[in-house]
């Protein structure tokens, strides 16, 4: 299908249609360790269920719907460096350089096979081209069920594929499906993310607890969900083989599966990962945090963060490497916390107090063995570690069941605010 131009609209693929076509991710899951080599990784401390933790525009081939006035999440569009890709590492730039003013905030990138150009996915399905990158539909008019977390583009270039969070896959262009969780799945915790494999007949989709679900000719290499692990998982990158590949949990922990070599991870207690990716030559391994820095391993190259580049309100959501060297940054959008006022009738907040606390003791609330404390139910590590990132370092060492109110609403939503509902199961999406 070389050459062939992708449908300007074409009509996405997705489980519903297809199911019983081939087998079901459920049905393929196995679970066990990852290799002797990342198994350390696993002593690190657990976490609770609320567990630490995403040119001009003459360029932009529009996928999803662009707002005229406000848009995006509250004064988004007000501010330049929310929902625009920095170019790093002798990468060019490409655009965004200001905020676009969009329906939703972007959630992942996927960069061309040649390395000249890359996509941009949005929340609500929203898709836009850069540079050679070729538009080939997108989701945004339709009614999606979950919202929209990773995009992966197929290896020829002409097509991609769009991961919803309920497990959902749309493909377009050349990019053919291959399967879907969806609705029917019963998902434990949230799908994070989706990576093809080389040939571009398989993918993979990871959940936040760490499940691995293999579709096409992906191979299951393990799960992070049998061991205990520090932060929910937030992303995957394959390895060139196909036969491995690495998961990334909130905190900067590295899990290696099948032929992936661990080299260490990037655990500070201060930072938040956002995700993954293998250089172009292949050697080690590059972690992008929310403060826009990147840390590589085992000879990959590393980028100091930006000093304009806050992660509270516009953190780094995704990576993309580029062949001949260099990355894409994408930052998303987080609206500022008052300090001063508790956000307690958030409705996220207060239907997951509904599910943690409210009948047990509301904001002082201890689980009978006392592990998971306050209204919100953190462990003691995981409050400060989310206390750090959020940069109350007066609430480190602070019982969170003896916090105030308004620093444990604080804290929570600085934690929903980046990695969503997960840590909390999943439950109450959609009410931010």
């Amino acid at each position: 299908m070389a050459g062939r131009p992708p449908a300007r609209e074409e009509a996405p693929r997705e489980l519903d249609q297809m199911q019983t076509q081939s087998p079901t991710a459920a049905s393929r899951r196995r679970d066990h360790p990852p290799s002797r080599t990342s198994a350390r990784e696993s002593s690190r401390s657990a976490v609770s269920s609320v567990a630490l933790v995403g040119a001009a525009l003459a360029v932009l081939v529009a996928g999803g719907a662009i707002l005229s006035s406000a848009g995006g999440s509250p004064s988004s569009v007000d501010d330049p460096l929310a929902n625009t890709v920095r170019a790093v590492g002798g990468a060019p730039a490409l655009g965004p350089s200001t905020a676009m003013r969009l329906n939703a905030d972007l959630v992942d990138i996927a960069a061309t096979p040649s390395g000249r150009g890359y996509w941009v996915a949005a929340e609500d399905g929203g898709v836009f081209a850069f540079g050679n990158a070729r538009f080939a539909g997108s989701a945004a008019n339709r009614s999606l069920v979950a919202p929209i977390v990773g995009i992966a583009a197929a290896p020829k270039g002409n097509g991609y594929w769009l991961a919803g969070s309920d497990g959902g896959v749309f493909a377009f262009g050349d990019a053919a499906f291959h399967g879907a969780i969806g609705n029917r799945a019963g998902l434990i915790a949230p799908i994070v993310a989706i990576a093809p494999t080389p040939s571009g007949q398989g993918y993979w989709l990871v959940s936040a607890d760490g499940g691995v679900f293999s579709f096409g000719d992906a191979a299951f290499e393990g799960a992070a969900t049998s061991f205990a692990h520090g932060a929910p998982i937030v992303a995957i990158a394959p390895t060139p083989s196909g036969y491995g590949y690495y998961l990334l949990g909130a905190d900067g922990g590295v899990f290696a599966f099948g032929d992936a070599h661990f080299d260490g991870s990037v655990v500070d207690g201060g930072h938040l990962a956002a995700a993954i990716a293998i250089p172009s030559d292949g050697k080690g391994y590059e972690v992008a945090r929310t403060d826009g820095s990147v840390v590589g391993l085992a000879g990959a190259p590393s980028v100091p963060a930006p000093f304009d580049l806050l992660s509270g309100q516009h953190p780094v959501v995704a990576l993309a490497t580029r062949a001949g060297g260099g990355a894409w940054l994408a930052t998303g959008f987080v609206p500022p916390i008052p300090v001063a006022a508790s956000p307690s009738q958030d409705p996220f907040l207060v239907c997951t107090r509904a599910h943690e606390s409210d009948s047990a003791g509301g904001y002082r609330a201890v689980s009978p063995d006392g592990v998971y404390r306050g209204a919100y139910q953190f462990l003691r590590s995981t409050w400060n570690n989310v206390a750090r990132a959020a940069g109350r370092t007066d609430l480190v060492g602070v019982d969170p069941a003896a916090a105030s109110p308004a620093d444990q609403d604080q804290l929570a939503l600085f934690l929903f605010q980046h990695v969503g509902p997960g840590p909390w199961g999943g439950r109450c999406r959609g009410l931010q």
